[in-house]
C-alpha cells in the first residue's frame, strides 16, 4: 500500500471526527437528502457552503448531489442546519484492489479472511462509566437508538475504522480506539435488553458491554498456470490499523 494513498483514505475517513458531525443530523435538514449520509456535518458556528466543501474534500457536484437544497453556486446555504458530507458510496469507493504476479511452482491456495462479521469481535466484558472520563471515545446515539442491536453497533465502529464498540442502556453504541475505563465489580450489571433485539443485553444504566475487533486477515487466492502465480487482495485492514498512529487529533 502506497504511503500517499493511506494519508488520503486516512485524511478522508478522519475529516468528519475534526468537526462537528455524526452519523444523524442534529438541526434541522432537507428531506431530500441522500439516503446513502455517512456523516452530517452540523452548522452550527458559521462554516460557509465553500468551507464545509473544500474541508470535506467534495465537488459541488458531489455536494449538490447529496444535498438537493444548495446549488452549484452554495445557495441557498443556512446556519442551524445540517448537511451531508460524506456518503458510504464514496468511501467504499476509496478502497483500492492491489494484485501482483510472481513465479513458482504449482499451487492452488485459499488463505480465509475475517472480516466485519459478528464472529469479528471479542467481548471484552462489562465496564463501569466514569462520569469523568468517557470509556470510549464517540456516543453515536446520545438520544437513543431505538432499533440497536450488538451487530448493527459492531458495524457502525467498524466502518468508521475504530477498534473497539461498546453498547450501553439498551439503545447506545459507543465507539473508540481506546479503551479508558475498568472492569465492573458484578458483571451481570450489563443487562439492559437491546432496543433491536430484547433477547440480548445492550450494557446497562452505567455500565458498557465493550467488544474489540479481531486482526482482519486479507483475502488471498493463489492459482498457478505455467509457473506463473497471480494474487489478487481487497482489504481495509491496513488503513482500519494504521489509524491508531494518527488518532486523537485535535477538535475544532
Amino acid at each position: 500500500m502506497k504511503a500517499s494513498w493511506l494519508l488520503s483514505f486516512v485524511g478522508l475517513s478522519l475529516l468528519a471526527r475534526r468537526v462537528r458531525c455524526t452519523d444523524y443530523p442534529l438541526l434541522p435538514y432537507d428531506p431530500e437528502t441522500t439516503s446513502d449520509c455517512a456523516d452530517w456535518f452540523n452548522n452550527d458556528d458559521g462554516r460557509s457552503c465553500k468551507w464545509v466543501r473544500d474541508y470535506f474534500e467534495a465537488t459541488p457536484e458531489e455536494f449538490s448531489r447529496w444535498n438537493p437544497s444548495v446549488g452549484l453556486n452554495c445557495e441557498p446555504w443556512y446556519e442551524w442546519n445540517s448537511y451531508c458530507v460524506i456518503t458510504w458510496t464514496k468511501i467504499n469507493s476509496t478502497l483500492p484492489a492491489t494484485s501482483k504476479t510472481t513465479t513458482t511452482s504449482s499451487s492452488t491456495t485459499t488463505a480465509p479472511i475475517l472480516g466485519p462479521s459478528p464472529t469479528a469481535w471479542t467481548d471484552m466484558g462489562c465496564y463501569v462509566e466514569d462520569p469523568e472520563l468517557p470509556i470510549l471515545d464517540v456516543n453515536f446515539n446520545p438520544n437513543g437508538d431505538s432499533s440497536l442491536s450488538v451487530p448493527k453497533c459492531w458495524q457502525t465502529c467498524y466502518r468508521r475504522f475504530y477498534d473497539y464498540a461498546g453498547v450501553q442502556n439498551g439503545n447506545q453504541c459507543w465507539c473508540g480506539s481506546y479503551v479508558g475505563g475498568e472492569w465492573a465489580a458484578n458483571q451481570t450489571s450489563c443487562n439492559s435488553p437491546c432496543t433491536g433485539n430484547p433477547s440480548t443485553f445492550c450494557g446497562g444504566p452505567g455500565f458498557i458491554r465493550i467488544y474489540k475487533a479481531e486482526q482482519n486477515v486479507p483475502p488471498v487466492t493463489t492459482t498457478s498456470t505455467a509457473g506463473t502465480v497471480s494474487s489478487t487482495s481487497t482489504s481495509t485492514s491496513g488503513a482500519k490499523r494504521n489509524l491508531d498512529a494518527i488518532k486523537n487529533m485535535g477538535i475544532f
